[in-house]
């Protein structure tokens, strides 16, 4: 809320009076709180200036500059690690052996520094400063190649340590977690949306870095490119534990729309991350990345229609049903039309107690249908999937009504 008041008072003070606004300005103090992050940046740019011009002391501010950025972002990284991987969480417990309370305390003491700083540097940017008299003024801000290096390379440090636990771990089998006190399915439930947070926060910290990156020459454009590329190779390989854990997760609960489509999105965005390779490594134009990056979501939206995501999840569950003997007849009977024609096959599994539950739902579905048989009929609800679903419903509504019955009266 401080905050919020702090950045609502500086836009008032340097941008327009307040009987100007228009209820678009109202909606833009929301988004307030997020443009501290490039006054940040600009602070410690300013800061940087007004330390001399000795060449040992520019290196060593840089190296302090590039590790001020970096912290708060090594910080998220190491929660989002540590929520995500319950070895990992319990390495770096024992590794720093601090309170949790004390912990979290600390990074929101941090991070709330960081804010403030730049909300500071916001409400000031515009009014005369000791930073106005400096003579050596950066038109545009840039990232130097000795921060690059650290921020890049810290990360990349941390990621490779991540990674390594992970082979050791999630791809090294259940003895190896069992040792921890963990189970297999514990360990590899939890941490997807994180890592995939991760994957996210990470392109975002190379596309901003390829375009305010300080190319003096071909040494300080070949390190970056180095770093980069190094970086989302390693951001690679965790959306490949992402989808292992994806994987586990579906192996012992089954597929659903949202675990399918999470897998969908893992390849999408390890193809973007490819296309940002080859933005930096091959073709530097903005617009062609964007073109191709708007490619690839068209591709994505257009492979998700055919998959017929509903048909393909009630197929790989009734698959799993004769692996596992494990299979949620409650969920399949959810599922939109496009799933009839597989989830249908649910009458074929010799077990009464699915079959039963099934029969009872999708008989009550075959008495809708009928009910509304004239709204289906008319050609403006016309519709490919339920026409075909009505078809298979009315073929096997006599079985459907017999396995119902019989499943009725079992409970009575």
């Amino acid at each position: 809320m401080s905050l919020y008041l702090l950045l609502m008072v500086a836009n008032l003070d340097i941008g327009k009076k307040i009987q100007n606004y228009l209820l678009i300005d109202y909606l833009k103090f929301f988004l307030l709180p997020f443009r501290f992050v490039e006054n940040l940046i600009n602070f410690t740019s300013d800061i940087n200036a007004l330390w001399g011009k000795n060449k040992k002391q520019k290196i060593f501010h840089s190296i302090i500059r590039g590790i001020l950025i970096t912290a708060p972002i090594l910080v998220i990284f190491l929660i989002l690690f540590s929520s995500a991987d319950l070895v990992f969480r319990k390495y770096l417990l024992n590794l720093i052996n601090i309170n949790a309370e004390t912990i979290y305390r600390s990074i929101i003491v941090v991070i709330i520094t960081l804010v403030f700083v730049g909300a500071y540097s916001y409400i000031f940017k515009r009014s005369k400063s000791i930073f106005q008299t400096i003579k050596v003024i950066k038109k545009t801000f840039s990232f130097g190649i000795i921060e690059i290096s650290v921020v890049l390379g810290l990360i990349n440090l941390l990621f490779l340590i991540f990674i390594l636990v992970q082979m050791t771990y999630l791809f090294g089998g259940e003895k190896n977690i069992i040792v921890h006190g963990f189970t297999y399915a514990q360990y590899a439930r939890r941490g997807f949306f994180e890592l995939i947070t991760v994957a996210v926060i990470s392109f975002l910290i190379i596309f901003i870095m390829e375009k305010y990156v300080f190319r003096k020459d071909e040494n300080h454009t070949l390190q970056f490119k180095t770093l980069s590329g190094v970086l989302i190779i390693l951001v690679i390989l965790i959306m490949v534990s992402a989808f292992k854990r994806l994987l586990l997760y579906e192996n012992a609960y089954g597929f659903t729309v949202l675990r399918l489509y999470s897998h969908i999105f893992i390849i999408w965005l390890a193809a973007v991350f490819i296309l940002l390779l080859y933005k930096i490594f091959i073709d530097r134009r903005e617009n062609i990345f964007i073109i191709y990056f708007l490619t690839s979501v068209i591709l994505f939206l257009v492979f998700v229609n055919l998959l017929n995501p509903d048909a393909f999840i009630a197929k790989q569950n009734i698959q799993r049903y004769y692996s596992t003997g494990k299979l949620d007849v409650f969920y399949l009977t959810q599922l939109s039309d496009d799933a009839i024609p597989e989830t249908i096959k649910v009458l074929d599994i010799p077990d009464e107690e699915l079959r039963g539950p099934f029969a009872n739902s999708m008989y009550g579905n075959w008495l809708y249908v009928l009910e509304n048989k004239d709204y289906h009929n008319k050609w403006q609800s016309f519709n490919i999937s339920r026409s075909r679903a009505i078809m298979i419903l009315e073929s096997k509504a006599k079985l459907l009504k017999q396995v119902k019955d019989l499943y009725i009266d079992s409970l009575d």
